[in-house]
């Protein structure tokens, strides 16, 4: 894996433990971002960061992010062709 080396503003730096802890919270970041951006899926973004499913979900809740990779129109559409399927049963 490449490494790659980012300069942290000591007061930003202060509200961590660790090193360690500053480059979790980077990697975290980068591959919520890849997900969030549809480059990678969710289960290969679990994998990277070493979590279960159920705990990459876990943190993009405490994040605040969603789960759903769509657009608010994706999501009408979407939700306007289930309920038509529905409706044809």
């Amino acid at each position: 894996m490449p490494a790659i080396t980012v300069e942290i503003p000591e007061d930003l730096a202060a509200n961590f433990d660790t090193p360690e802890a500053i480059r979790q919270a980077l990697f975290e970041d980068f591959v919520i971002e890849q997900r969030q951006q549809g480059i990678i899926s969710l289960g290969k973004a679990a994998e990277l960061l070493g979590l279960s499913y159920p705990d990459f979900l876990a943190l993009l809740g405490r994040k605040g992010l969603s789960p759903i990779n769509a657009s608010p129109e994706d999501m009408d559409a979407s939700w306007r062709k289930f309920i038509s399927l529905m409706d044809g049963r």
